[in-house]
């Protein structure tokens, strides 16, 4: 490591600044699951979702083993919470089976951990310790977007009360632009703040030319390879891609449906 480098730099937030970012991302949690039933909380199991109950749940204990527990010296507010929620000691596949407190008593987990972060940050904040409160934030906002695109591979309903993200649209972009080759900085540097483990640090790789498309596809576009029998051509796709499409004789994307006016 480079000498003056902080191993741990942080966001520079504020105690204040830290409270509102944790109610930020409580908020978005509670939105995104808050209509589901007790069905929907569980869903069925998936290699690439979590039960909604126990994510919601494993968000409250990461919070309170890093702030609470690591950083403040408090004791497990839940005996026998490393054991359900702790995802590197957790088998994916047997979160289904696990008695896991219900509904009410995942919420007042959440709402008590918060409640003693918020006490905790009232009485003010090192470095070492903004450290973890960086990271159990950003990692309830990634889980935010794993909820999101949960509720959208189980095909439940949009939420409501989120509102738009506020960036427009750019809308169809065709064609591709030419990357030359060269050397690119990947990673960060300890000026921009918290970062993740696997962002540091930066470093130079060597790329090849490369195109690659103007922007992200958009529906209406990828409406039309739908329509123009794109999910049968196999020239467009990746030998994996079309593995997978054989197998799972996939027409069009899982959430889409057909009308008799196309997709």
């Amino acid at each position: 490591m480079d000498q003056g480098r902080a191993e741990r730099p942080t966001s520079g937030a504020s105690a204040a600044e830290l409270v509102a970012q944790l109610r930020d991302a409580r908020h978005r949690t509670w939105r995104l699951t808050e209509d589901l039933s007790s069905t929907e909380l569980m869903g069925p199991l998936l290699a690439i979702v979590n039960p909604v109950l126990w994510e919601v749940g494993h968000v409250a204990w990461f919070h309170e083993y890093w702030t609470l527990r690591h950083a403040a010296g408090c004791p497990p507010l839940i005996e026998r919470g490393d054991r359900l929620w702790d995802s590197s000691a957790v088998p994916h596949d047997t979160r289904w089976q696990l008695d896991l407190p219900d509904r009410a008593g995942t919420l007042a987990y959440m709402a008590d951990v918060l409640t003693r972060q918020e006490e905790l940050l009232g009485c003010g904040i090192d470095s070492r310790t903004r450290y973890f409160y960086d990271l159990s934030i950003r990692h309830e906002d990634m889980h935010v977007e794993a909820l999101t695109y949960t509720r959208q591979t189980l095909a439940y309903a949009r939420p409501s009360g989120l509102g738009e993200t506020g960036y427009p649209s750019g809308g169809a972009c065709p064609g591709d632009v030419e990357v030359p080759g060269g050397s690119w900085q990947l990673g960060s540097i300890d000026a921009e703040g918290f970062v993740f483990d696997n962002e540091k640090w930066a470093h130079g790789v060597t790329l090849a030319p490369f195109r690659i498309a103007r922007a992200p596809v958009t529906n209406a576009e990828f409406a039309a390879f739908v329509e123009a029998g794109g999910y049968r051509a196999r020239e467009f796709w990746s030998d994996s891609g079309w593995a997978w499409r054989a197998a799972r004789q996939a027409e069009r994307p899982v959430y889409w449906q057909e009308k008799r006016d196309g997709v």
